[in-house]
């Protein structure tokens, strides 16, 4: 889902659509990791978003599917030229899934994505670790909401 970052850059795709380059104008891997730890908290659906310099990229996680629009970036009046929208069968447990994996694997370089702060690489990297511990444990006592059995209202 989202490629190792690269100098201030990472790539993001789902199932089904296509890759997304995403900027360090947002700190992806913390920023994401709160709203995936809210959704599920809370079982909500919830939206992440990233800078695609230009243009501005949203993506909604639902309970069973994943919405992605990207956008101008602008205050002008958007039309249906300015605006792209894709649709990925990407539940919600799943995304989360993808997002403990995809940051887990390289979490220095997460870290290290965006320094706006001031905080060492080694602060982020240790409070980037506790974040993906309570996804960790969220996706586990979430998961069996789930499955066929269920349904959200």
């Amino acid at each position: 889902m989202l490629l190792k970052p690269h100098v201030g850059w990472t790539d993001f795709s789902l199932p089904g659509t296509r890759f997304y380059g995403l900027s360090y104008l947002d700190d992806i891997a913390f920023n994401w990791l709160d709203a995936a730890v809210f959704g599920l908290e809370h079982l909500l659906p919830f939206c992440v978003k990233g800078f695609m310099e230009p243009g501005r990229f949203l993506c909604t996680v639902s309970y069973w599917n994943c919405h992605i629009i990207t956008e101008e970036d602008g205050k002008d009046e958007l039309t249906d030229e300015d605006i792209t929208s894709e649709l990925s069968h990407t539940s919600m447990l799943d995304f989360c899934r993808m997002l403990y994996d995809d940051i887990s694997a390289y979490p220095d370089d997460w870290a290290g994505f965006v320094d706006y702060n001031g905080s060492s690489d080694k602060e982020k990297k240790k409070l980037l670790i506790k974040k993906l511990g309570t996804l960790k444990k969220l996706i586990e006592e979430k998961s069996v909401y789930f499955d066929e059995r269920h349904c959200f209202l």
